[in-house]
């Protein structure tokens, strides 16, 4: 009768249960190791997400901004047109008003020309949302200039 390298009995089966235990460890290592992979992927996916749904917002916030700068200077002919003496205000716009989740304001300047009194400098300093730190600020300049036909009643 022939036997393997080991003599006793109890020795050969004894490395044949560590051989056993060590395969076992290596199956559930690998299922572990595609758990940590994918839980990585995964998490780089949801941070991914969060920085374009910020990013998006901040693009919203921009618009908005613009569009308050747009309509601030359009308020300032209108009043330029009806009132001699407007020298500018500041407009706060709450939430209901401009169909956002946040107020706007938008501080108005007449800047007059010493030189020729028909001609004005428009300048908006448009925020949005209005007191928050995290605001969009967007600041533009328009000439204007009175027309002759306007009269001062």
């Amino acid at each position: 009768m022939k036997r393997n390298k080991c003599q006793p009995v109890f020795i050969c089966k004894k490395r044949r249960q560590n051989r056993r235990l060590y395969r076992r460890g290596t199956i559930v290592l690998i299922p572990m190791v595609c758990l940590i992979l994918s839980l990585a992927v995964i998490g780089e996916l949801l941070k991914q997400s969060s920085i374009e749904i910020k990013q998006l917002k901040k693009e919203q916030q921009y618009l908005q901004a613009n569009w308050l700068a747009d309509a601030a200077a359009q308020r300032a002919v209108e009043k330029l047109n009806s009132q001699d003496n407007y020298a500018g205000e500041t407009w706060v716009l709450p939430p209901e008003e401009i169909g956002g989740r946040f107020p706007g304001e938008v501080i108005i300047e007449i800047m007059r020309d010493k030189q020729n009194d028909k001609s004005v400098t428009i300048r908006t300093q448009a925020s949005y949302p209005a007191k928050v730190t995290e605001r969009v600020r967007i600041v533009r300049e328009w000439p204007f200039e009175f027309s002759q036909t306007s009269s001062n009643n």
